[in-house]
């Protein structure tokens, strides 16, 4: 997996672009790579854009993968825009909207300027 990553100090969020095969040990390091560096806020939002990416996480890695960062302090609950390129990775991304245990504002978009709008609305959670 390729994986990118811009902070955005000034507007509040974090831009994370992925490319080739997401799995679970490939995001989970870069997300702790995220968290480590000094830019990285909590109180960040943030976009992921998959759609230069094939999601290989089964169900239960969503799961699990929720869980464990609804538990890390480091964990952003903001507003997150997640893009991507087909049906099935936007099927597959709803998991992370409908876990009990995400308490962000999660928005699944095709394209990405569409994504940067909802999140730079300062909206509120609507969308």
């Amino acid at each position: 997996m390729k994986a990118s990553c811009r902070f955005h100090p000034d507007l509040g969020y974090v831009s994370m672009s992925l490319e080739g095969s997401v799995t679970l040990s490939g995001f989970g390091t870069h997300v702790q790579s995220v968290w480590s560096d000094p830019s990285w806020r909590p109180e960040f939002n943030g976009i992921i854009d998959f759609s230069a990416a094939t999601i290989d996480l089964s169900d239960q890695e969503i799961a699990d993968l929720t869980h464990s960062m609804a538990t890390d302090p480091r964990c952003s609950f903001g507003r997150w825009a997640l893009v991507v390129s087909t049906a099935a990775d936007f099927a597959k991304l709803r998991k992370f909207d409908h876990d009990a245990d995400l308490r962000s504002t999660v928005r699944i978009f095709f394209d990405r300027r569409t994504a940067e709008e909802w999140l730079l609305s300062r909206r509120g959670t609507g969308g």
